[in-house]
């Protein structure tokens, strides 16, 4: 992959990042049919899991796992303050399961990527460059 191919990617993994923050902030207080529903958390933790492999898939070290979670977490904490007047995640259970489980699912991420590293020199492909 050449050097703006991999870049185009890791910005759509980036891309995908910030869209599931915001969706999922946003399904937090969510009530379908009047029952509670923890879909949030639940796509906070797919979500960071695979964007998090993603990143490092595509930039080859583990530092494209840690951008897509560190940025999930500033969007998710951003919107859970209370500095304008609109509280979109709420300090309840299912808010702060959507905060915790995205959190440790990013982290859970970065470590599941410290075995995937290439060496120095090779493409993603696994073939060594020239």
């Amino acid at each position: 992959m050449t050097r703006v191919g991999t870049a185009a990617a890791y910005l759509l993994v980036l891309v995908l990042t910030v869209e599931l923050a915001v969706w999922g902030a946003f399904l937090t207080p969510a009530r379908p049919f009047g029952l509670a529903s923890p879909v949030a958390g639940a796509i906070a933790v797919v979500g960071n899991l695979v964007l998090g492999m993603a990143g490092a898939r595509v930039l080859g070290r583990r530092l494209g796992a840690v951008l897509p979670g560190a940025l999930w977490l500033i969007i998710a904490l951003a919107l859970a303050s209370k500095r304008s007047e609109e509280l979109v995640v709420l300090g309840n259970l299912r808010g702060l399961a959507y905060l915790a489980g995205g959190s440790v699912a990013a982290a859970c991420a970065v470590g599941l990527t410290g075995a995937q590293r290439r060496p120095a020199g090779a493409t993603p492909e696994g073939q060594a460059s020239r």
